[in-house]
Parts: C-alpha cells; sequence; structure tokens
C-alpha cells in the first residue's frame, strides 16, 4: 500500500463509522416522527377506562334496581300486616269505661262494650249521653245520671291533649250545684280515660261555656279530672 493510500484508509473508515452513526440515529428517531403510527398514550388508555366506567355504571344501575326491588319488598311488609288485620280479624267491639253517678253522690266508672270505631271518643260519649242500661240500672251501688235526657254531641275535636265537646242546649238544663257539676265531670272522666285527651273544653251550640248553667259555675278554661275530684270523687 502507498503512502496516500495509508492515509485515506484511516480518513475513509472514520467517514464510515459517521455515516453508520448517523444512520442508526435516523432509525431510532423515525418512529417518533413518523405520521400515522399509533403508540400507547393517557389518551388512548381512555376507551379502556370508559369501558370501566361503563361496567361500573351499569353495576351501579343494578344495584338501584335492587335497592328499589328490596325496598318493594320492604314496603310488602306493610301490606302482608295489612292482610294480616283484615276485615275479619278487626274487632267487632270495644269496650270503654262510662262514668255514672253512684249512689248520688259519687262517680262510678261502668265498663261498655260497643261497636268498634277508629272515633272511639265520639263512640263513647254518644254512649254516655244515651245514658245507663236497664242492666246497669240494676248493679249496686246504684248508678244514674246527671246528664239530662235528649241531651246530644253536636261535634268532638282533639287537639293537643284538648277535647272540645260541643253539646245540643239540653246539657244546660236543670239545676242544683250537685247536678250540675255531676254532668261535667261525667263527661270529663269519661274522656280523659284516652291517652290522647288530657282535659275538656265545653261548648253549647257552638258557643264556648265560660259559665254553666244558672249555678254559675266557671270553666275557665279546659277542665280536667282534678277539677272535680273533690266534688264527685270517683268511687274505688
Amino acid at each position: 500500500m502507498s503512502h496516500i493510500d495509508r492515509r485515506i484508509a484511516p480518513t475513509a473508515l472514520a467517514l464510515s463509522l459517521l455515516l453508520a452513526v448517523a444512520g442508526l440515529s435516523a432509525c431510532a428517531e423515525k418512529p417518533a416522527s413518523t405520521p400515522g403510527t399509533s403508540l400507547p398514550s393517557a389518551d388512548a388508555t381512555e376507551p379502556a377506562d370508559a369501558s370501566t366506567e361503563t361496567t361500573s355504571a351499569g353495576t351501579g344501575g343494578v344495584t338501584p334496581t335492587d335497592d328499589a326491588a328490596t325496598e318493594t319488598g320492604a314496603a310488602k311488609a306493610p301490606d302482608t300486616k295489612a292482610a294480616a288485620v283484615s276485615p275479619a280479624s278487626t274487632p267487632s267491639e270495644i269496650t270503654v269505661q262510662l262514668y255514672w253517678v253512684s249512689a248520688g253522690e259519687n262517680a262510678l266508672g261502668v265498663p261498655r262494650t260497643v261497636p268498634y270505631t277508629k272515633a272511639v271518643a265520639r263512640a263513647a260519649v254518644d254512649a254516655l249521653l244515651a245514658g245507663p242500661t236497664s242492666a246497669e240500672k240494676t248493679t249496686w251501688p246504684a248508678i244514674s245520671t246527671a246528664i239530662p235526657a235528649g241531651t246530644r254531641l253536636l261535634g268532638i275535636d282533639i287537639d293537643d291533649g284538648v277535647a272540645t265537646v260541643d253539646l245540643s242546649r239540653e246539657f244546660d238544663d236543670g239545676g242544683g250545684s250537685f247536678a250540675m257539676h255531676a254532668r261535667l265531670a261525667q263527661v270529663v272522666y269519661t274522656l280523659t280515660q284516652f291517652s290522647t285527651i288530657d282535659a275538656v273544653q265545653f261548648r253549647i251550640e257552638g258557643v264556648p261555656v265560660r259559665v254553666f248553667s244558672s249555678e254559675g259555675i266557671i270553666l275557665d278554661g279546659p277542665q280536667d279530672a282534678d277539677d272535680f275530684g273533690r266534688l264527685v270523687p270517683i268511687d274505688a
């Protein structure tokens, strides 16, 4: 080999190496810069995530349905109870205490069976106004009523523990201090047996009673059992 060839050979070798390195670099960069190439990216993973969310939403959709089915089942429980308390099993009668005048000086509660009703307070007052039965009149001690015959219940309203009772004008008939207190006590004792009634407000023909009867009995508000405990005590 000549002296010139020996100088060219290293140069050619260096050029070849440079060209080879440049070619490798071009090959490495080409995939990233080539249009149309699809590579994994955050956007590309969304369909998978969306699919997962769709599945979750679908599961969520099933869950409310299951809850609704459960609620429907829960709602059926009262229906089942309602079915259990069918008209055939509803009691036909109910027992209440009616208060009468005993031995002409006390009040005495006597059990009375009346047709079953949800308006039990009205039923009790209606029975009280009708008076004692023939059988009840034969008991000992003897009982009677201080409420005048013909007295009618015109209305009854219960609100916040107070029963407002509207009676016909016959309730005010007659006289005598004990008789007047006794008839008031009969109504109050009969109504306050119920847990929802603590006191009674009287009306006659729709007019609130402030002073009752010719005896001038002051009714300064709703009357409770304690208001009559001294004058018309309950016979134990």
